[in-house]
């Protein structure tokens, strides 16, 4: 039997062949592909923005919403916690800004404040788990937007376009005598489908076909090749030339599948054939199986007998989306595929109520809405809103949204252009067109040799918080030969550091996980062990022998400007856009007046006034005894061992490298430092200190260390220093530190970004405070909600206030319901 050379035959199934497809074989196959989806669950995520387009010093406010399809019959929550958010600019495929958005139970929020230093062009918003990374960038969420001046048009226009054509026989193959159905896509230079006209030729050069595009230079028609004929295509777009393009090869023996699913409202057909295959190759029996979000949802035993087999199955045995359909003969050879797209409109749908049937300038609008399914059954869930101003944004009626995003987009190959285009039941084609698109777009989520990957394990994980990765090393980079503890020290600007312990490997690795903490953080981080060199003694460790490795961020890929088109969309709305922008040039010429340019300045020297030290001055600055710390000290773990032996009368007891519990100090024989039970009290900068908030300073931030043992000083403590007084003065506490001579001292230290804080979204009040500086309110996003429920009755409500302008307001539901099913609807009025 002849097989093309680009069948693949299934390592992995290759137990699973015999001489017909069995009931074991059977079980076997679906058991493996169950496996797969069990061992390496599909997870999506998709960002809900609040437009497509952005001006300079915006803010990108996000919803992020993240699913798992793990082959069971319910979608479930992702189990990532941290998920990375990426912001690319095309021109130089550089990344702008990054932001961890901590995700709970698959959703979470987050914004980015847009650099002012960006200069006018399009932008990638880019997002991804740790363990979407096993999946390649495919698997990655990504969003395509404009940032640049109000009005600016996207050109792409060219005087003379080039175009490509490519053909897609349906199944895979043209077979030489049969019939088949041929898909067909024209793209120009940028990616987009391009329009066109096209005459197909025989080897006389006779026109034997005409053809031409029907949507997005996408197309399908049927064709029957001749035995012995080679065939050469002319094709054109409207303003180009005639140019001339391959035909599909095709093969002198094989097989063809024809599957139609819109010839009938009610079931689909299917079709096998094949011919010129000698009866001593010719299978025993042919399988088509159907899979469906990581399921084996059809399965199909045929007999290759006849040279046709035809059959028909009821729509309503599909759930919505994609299937991709499998022709195999009984040694799991792949000899034909087809993509085909169930229930394209079966979609929930939302009604809006508005409080008024019309709006002025600056009013509050309150806006009801009810959500139901296909059936008129409530749907119960969690969504975001966006509220825009539709003269100053560019927003396209086919873009992208969390349906099309989830129900198509993340299920194939390559740029969709217009997603949303193929869900509008207003359009009487869309069926037809999204079917056409299929033939032409491969399907990206499961290829059959995945299953290789059942003999490993997944290479990433669910990250369940935010990871630091490392290992410890001698200062020769060889490796260790003992476990190392670890005590790692995170520090931010927002409430207390945060202490981690851990221990590597035997071989210095090791990873810190599920932390949680936000914004930029600074990490201290240091690695010890412990050896008894004479009674008593113990030897360390030097420093600087700890690596943190970062976080490699994936290279952003190729891009299409498919979601911009060329031309002036602003048109109609010349006169409202130049009020706009007059408005916002005030604002920023009142801005820059606020603010004070200064020249060029270099200041030398060092302050003659100091600033009062008020650190000590419960004790006028005069301690019983005080250490100075410096450089040579800061090899010690923490204050405990630096204090050891140091002072007569101070006993530091217990072990000084624990945390929990931690050591105590005992002055002049007194009880250890319990709360209520005297001995020494702990104190950073004249601020009492829990012991273990002391054991985490780093001894590189001290500066020094002050002891008060009479009864005469601690007194001025109160109870607290009845038991003596232990006073740790920081480098960064003192008012008067130089910091020319600041230097990151420890094993190692790392700058890094914790999750995005949450911010609210800011809408000014409608009649302002008098003491607030004068603002013209022409925002281009009007409201930003991303928290809004339905209850049980499908039904929510928002409330906003408008702008001062008089624009068309756009509204933007887009979410998921309690069953993880894409949501999205839109309502649209007009300001008088």
């Amino acid at each position: 039997m002849f097989l093309p050379k680009y069948i693949v035959c299934l390592s992995v199934l290759a137990a699973l062949a015999s001489n017909s497809f069995g009931q074991d074989t059977k079980q076997q196959l679906s058991e493996s592909i169950s496996s797969y989806s069990q061992k390496y669950p599909w997870e999506r995520v998709y960002l809900h923005t609040d437009k497509p387009h952005y001006e300079l010093r915006d803010t990108i406010w996000i919803k992020a919403y993240a699913i798992l399809e793990d082959g069971s019959e319910s979608v479930g929550k992702s189990k990532s916690i941290p998920l990375y958010v990426d912001l690319i600019e095309r021109s130089f495929d550089r990344l702008v800004d990054e932001v961890i958005i901590k995700l709970d139970s698959g959703s979470g929020r987050g914004d980015i404040p847009l650099p002012k230093n960006l200069k006018p062009g399009i932008f990638t918003i880019r997002a991804y788990t740790n363990w979407m990374k096993n999946f390649g960038e495919e698997a990655f969420f990504e969003k395509h937007i404009w940032i640049g001046p109000l009005g600016e048009a996207y050109d792409f226009a060219n005087t003379n376009p080039k175009f490509d054509l490519k053909f897609f026989p349906e199944g895979g193959y043209l077979v030489t005598g049969l019939k088949n159905k041929v898909g067909f896509k024209a793209v120009d230079e940028y990616g987009r489908g391009a329009d066109f006209i096209g005459l197909i030729l025989n080897s006389k050069g006779d026109t034997i076909r005409r053809f031409e595009s029907e949507h997005l230079g996408m197309g399908s028609f049927e064709f029957t090749p001749q035995a012995g004929e080679k065939y050469e295509v002319k094709a054109r777009t409207a303003r180009g030339f005639w140019e001339t393009f391959n035909f599909s090869k095709i093969e002198p023996t094989g097989y063809v599948l024809h599957i139609d699913a819109n010839a009938d409202t009610e079931n689909v057909s299917f079709e096998v054939s094949h011919v010129n295959i000698q009866p001593e190759v010719l299978p025993e029996t042919l399988k088509l199986i159907g899979l469906s979000k990581g399921r084996l949802v059809y399965e199909k035993q045929l007999s290759p007998k006849n040279g046709k087999m035809q059959w028909t199955a009821s729509k309503d045995d599909f759930l919505p989306g994609v299937v991709t359909f499998t022709l195999m003969d009984d040694e799991t050879h792949l000899l034909a595929e087809r993509l085909v797209y169930f229930h394209p409109f079966a979609q929930s749908s939302i009604d809006f109520s508005p409080n008024k049937e019309s709006f002025r300038p600056k009013e509050e609008v309150e806006l009801q809405f009810e959500i139901k399914d296909e059936f008129g059954s409530p749907i119960e869930g969690e969504f975001s809103v966006a509220v825009i101003d539709d003269f100053q944004v560019n927003y396209q009626e086919g873009t992208q949204n969390i349906f099309s995003y989830l129900q198509l987009v993340s299920e194939v190959k390559g740029t969709v252009e217009m997603p949303s285009y193929y869900f509008n039941p207003e359009n009487k084609d869309a069926e037809k067109h999204l079917d056409n698109l299929l033939l032409t777009q491969g399907w990206r989520r499961f290829s059959w040799s995945h299953l290789s990957r059942l003999e490993k394990g997944p290479e990433y994980g669910f990250e369940p918080g935010l990871s630091l990765v490392g290992r410890v090393h001698s200062v020769s980079e060889k490796p260790t030969k003992e476990p190392h503890k670890l005590t790692m020290l995170v520090s931010n600007l927002y409430g207390m550091p945060i202490l981690y312990e851990g221990i590597t490997d035997s071989l210095g690795n090791f990873a810190f996980t599920g932390m949680d903490y936000q914004d930029s953080v600074v990490v201290f981080m240091q690695a010890y062990t412990e050896k008894e060199k004479k009674a008593g003694q113990v030897k360390q460790l030097k420093k600087n022998e700890v690596t943190i490795y970062r976080v490699e961020i994936p290279m952003p890929g190729f891009y299409i400007p498919t979601d911009f088109v060329p031309g002036k969309k602003y048109a109609d709305f010349d006169d409202y856009l130049v009020t706009v922008k007059e408005a916002k040039n005030m604002m920023e010429q009142f801005r820059l007046n606020q603010e004070i340019e200064l020249g060029e300045v270099t200041v030398t020297g060092k302050r003659s006034d100091l600033l009062p030290d008020n650190r000590a001055i419960q004790y006028n600055n005069e301690p019983d005894g005080a250490f100075i710390v410096t450089k040579e000290h800061v090899y010690f773990q923490n204050v405990f061992q630096l204090l050891r032996g140091r002072f007569p009368g101070v006993d530091v007891r217990g072990d000084v490298f624990s945390i929990s519990p931690p050591p105590t100090i005992v002055i002049r024989g007194g009880a250890p430092s319990i709360v209520g039970n005297g001995g020494a009290t702990l104190f950073i900068d004249g601020m009492r200190a829990m012991p273990g908030t002391v054991a985490a300073l780093p001894v590189a931030d001290i500066e020094r260390i002050d002891v008060l043992r009479g009864l005469s000083k601690g007194a001025v403590f109160g109870s607290e220093g009845a038991g003596g007084v232990v006073n740790i003065l920081t480098k960064a506490g003192n008012p008067n530190r130089d910091f020319s001579e600041i230097k990151i001292l420890g094993n190692t230290t790392l700058i890094t970004k914790g999750y995005a804080p949450i911010r609210e979204f800011y809408s000014p009040p409608a009649i302002p405070d008098i003491n607030s500086p004068v603002a013209l309110d022409y925002r281009s996003t009007i409201s930003w909600q991303p928290m809004v429920k339905t209850d049980a009755y499908g039904k929510g409500s928002i409330a906003f206030r408008l702008t001062e302008g008089n624009p068309q307001v756009r509204v933007l539901v887009e979410g998921l319901s309690k069953e993880n099913e894409p949501v999205f609807g839109s309502y649209v009025f007009k300001v008088k």
